[in-house]
């Protein structure tokens, strides 16, 4: 395409190294921009890591606390059976010795 001497294709042509320029430099600022926004989500979902883990290690203490409390009732009630296995032995002669002598 022949420019005839135009001024505007000289002026454009003039221009093309700093175009070139502008261009390079909005690419590197458009990288540097989607850059940040990648660390952002890192830092977001880390942050959404670390609370979830925060929030796991807190149930599990509060299910470790409910275990031993667990534990213990259940040595109380084996006790409170034991006694009252005891107990009923203790009736059953009674009741044994009272038939026998019937």
């Amino acid at each position: 395409m022949a420019n005839f001497g135009s001024p505007a294709h000289t002026v454009a042509m003039g221009n093309a190294a700093g175009m070139m320029v502008i261009a390079g430099g909005a690419m590197c600022l458009a990288r540097g921009v989607s850059d940040a926004l990648d660390a952002v989500a890192e830092a977001r979902y880390q942050r959404r890591y670390h609370d979830a883990l925060y929030a796991a290690s807190t149930h599990a203490r509060e299910i470790e606390n409910v275990a031993r409390v667990a534990v213990e009732l259940i040595a109380e009630l084996e006790a409170e059976v034991a006694g009252l296995r005891t107990a009923c032995a203790q009736r059953q002669a009674v009741i044994n010795g009272l038939v026998g002598r019937a």
